[in-house]
């Protein structure tokens, strides 16, 4: 999720200064009403995975086994994450667009939307696909808005914590569940030169391009706070969870000194952890795995994951991204379309692509396949997973909000880790965030 938000602030002025056309105005092509083995229709989809021609090989045996079944042709683009958000938001006021395409920020793209552009609700498709139950509340915040879905939930993003089982079990430790034991264990792990510098850390936070924020917000989560309130019209994390939860954060570098976490963008947490630098690194993803057996093989059998300590040891301990594979009003070919989504997103070839790309799946039926419950690495993510929620705020202006380096709630974060009073910086993010939504 760190790649797809660099851009994000660009959303909103993007969608004020293309102008709108009539995309509604082109004739809509039913499946039916034409020989199937004639219709094409685009794919847009960001690209997963380290290595690019894995997904190419992927996509093309999809497709092809897609126009075996149905004689529809695919034709999919693989897109850059730097790009995606530009062309998404264009796509959505009157640019060239896809017939379905893997989209984000749901909120912010609809709301932009008109008549005949941006994604299309697609009740229907759902409801032969499962219905509500199928996928995690992640996935359903993110696809359904205002009790209407305007796509198939499918790749999953939630974070776990690595930790070097070598180090635990040369101090006698036990995993951490909450905050008070991510604490102990930390200043048992860490050590220190005799000018009190740490040489080696018990803890790193997980911050990617110093993302303090998307820490914070499982922080939050932990103590029990929240962003905004039940109606999603305010923003209240100027609350005591809301101190409580960046104080920890802080106080975690700066008080206890067992976490490694810099302000440096250029710090990386699984980096130095894979130098030995490090015990634990807070929030990984599920692609740290095979980063870590690629480039630092010395490690093979000395890491483990496991749930995310929280404050209390029960309940909610993460936060989770995910991303609907939508299809958008423009298509020439309605039906050809869904029956894309519908196999795209079908539990077999889920699956499959979860394995391919290394991605964690919204939906729950593919989560609890033997492919994750049996390896003990990925299986911490299906029972974090459920002890997940949704990390993207559903409303037009999150893109903004959320948006790197200088939305409110990122530069809020990187304030109060770099020193500046809590309780200021709290009530600046939250007046920011409130600002942008009463515009």
């Amino acid at each position: 999720m760190e790649k797809m938000r660099k851009i994000v602030g660009i959303m909103m002025i993007l969608a004020l200064s293309v102008s709108l056309i009539a995309c509604g105005s082109q004739e809509k092509k039913e499946n039916g009403s034409e020989d199937s083995q004639e219709v094409e229709i685009t794919f847009w989809m960001q690209k997963y995975g380290s290595d690019p021609s894995v997904q190419d090989k992927l996509m093309q045996e999809l497709t092809a086994d897609f126009k075996e079944k149905t004689g529809i042709t695919v034709k999919y683009s693989i897109i850059d994450w730097d790009s995606a958000l530009t062309k998404y938001t264009l796509a959505c006021t009157g640019g060239e667009a896809p017939d379905v395409a893997d989209i984000f920020f749901t909120s912010s793209l609809a709301a932009m939307s008109n008549e005949g552009c941006g994604p299309m609700e697609i009740n229907d498709v759902v409801a032969e696909m499962g219905g509500d139950e199928t996928w995690y509340q992640a996935g359903k915040d993110e696809a359904n808005i205002n009790g209407d879905w305007y796509g198939i939930p499918w790749r999953f993003d939630t974070r776990v914590l690595l930790y070097n089982t070598e180090d635990f079990e040369e101090a006698g430790l036990e995993v951490p569940e909450t905050w008070d034991d991510l604490i102990k264990v930390g200043k048992a792990l860490t050590k220190v030169d005799e000018k009190g510098n740490i040489t080696h850390a018990g803890l790193a936070w997980y911050a990617g391009m110093s993302r303090f924020d998307q820490t914070w917000f499982t922080l939050l989560a932990q103590a029990g706070g929240e962003l905004m309130n039940d109606d999603f019209s305010e923003f209240i994390f100027d609350s005591p969870e809301g101190e409580e939860s960046l104080r920890f954060l802080v106080d975690c570098i700066n008080k206890e000194k067992i976490c490694a976490s810099s302000v440096d963008a250029s710090y990386d947490a699984v980096s130095e952890f894979m130098a030995g630098n490090v015990s634990m690194v807070y929030g990984v993803t599920g692609e740290t795995k095979t980063s870590i057996e690629n480039q630092a093989p010395q490690l093979n059998g000395k890491f483990a994951s496991a749930v995310l300590p929280n404050k209390s040891g029960e309940g909610v301990s993460s936060i989770a991204f995910s991303a609907p594979i939508s299809i958008f009003k423009s298509t020439q070919n309605v039906e050809a379309s869904k029956e894309w989504v519908k196999y795209f997103c079908s539990e077999e070839v889920q699956l499959k692509v979860s394995q391919e790309l290394a991605l964690l799946n919204s939906n729950i039926n593919v989560m609890e396949d033997s492919y994750f419950t049996e390896d003990e690495w990925l299986n911490t993510f299906v029972a974090q997973s459920a002890r997940s929620q949704s990390g993207d705020m559903p409303i037009p202006e999150w893109s903004q909000i959320d948006a790197w380096p200088d939305g409110p709630i990122p530069a809020m974060c990187n304030k109060v880790v770099a020193g500046e009073d809590i309780i200021k910086s709290l009530d600046e993010g939250a007046k920011g965030a409130n600002d942008l939504i009463q515009e």
